[in-house]
């Protein structure tokens, strides 16, 4: 069984169960973003359980709809992915201006949730009255030999849209 929550063309969540795993799929304006490549063959993002995945929206959606902006204002970026890595570069001897970032990231990107699967590194974060979803997987799991299809982009989703999907994905979840 097979569930679509949102609009492919817009933005949308598609997730599922057969026999052997779970399927996740992330929809941005019809492009599966979760789509990665090795070796020449294509393939969705599947694992054993999405659990970590349904536990982190849950436990961060609060973080992503409300006022937690980027705590460094001294990094420029056009998108959170952007501002993630530019803050990675940034060279930083300051314990606890990294520990804020890294915190940051964790409540506004998935990646941690991955149970060890090829996951795409998405971040999510309010910017005014809309989501938005950022993503640079240029060079996520290269040295695996995977290649993201849609490997960088930006996208912004109105954010009581977004909040629905979310929370629609975490109960549809719990039905597979």
């Amino acid at each position: 069984m097979i569930v679509l929550i949102g609009e492919k063309r817009n933005f949308a969540i598609e997730i599922g169960k057969d026999e052997c795993a779970y399927q996740m799929s992330l929809y941005i304006e019809g492009k599966d973003i979760l789509q990665f490549e090795i070796q020449g063959k294509i393939y969705p993002h599947r694992w054993r359980s999405l659990g970590d995945i349904m536990e982190w929206i849950q436990e961060n959606l609060k973080y992503i709809l409300g006022e937690d902006d980027f705590p460094l204002v001294t990094i420029i970026g056009d998108s959170a992915a952007q501002l993630c890595d530019n803050a990675d570069k940034w060279n930083v001897d300051d314990c606890e201006a990294c520990e804020l970032v890294n915190d940051w990231m964790f409540r506004h990107s998935w990646f941690s949730a991955r149970e060890g699967a090829f996951l795409a590194d998405v971040f999510f974060r309010k910017v005014n009255d809309s989501v938005e979803i950022s993503w640079d997987n240029t060079n996520t799991f290269k040295s695996e030999g995977v290649r993201f299809i849609y490997p960088k982009g930006r996208y912004e989703v109105e954010k009581n849209a977004f909040k629905r999907i979310m929370q629609n994905v975490c109960m549809v979840y719990r039905t597979l």
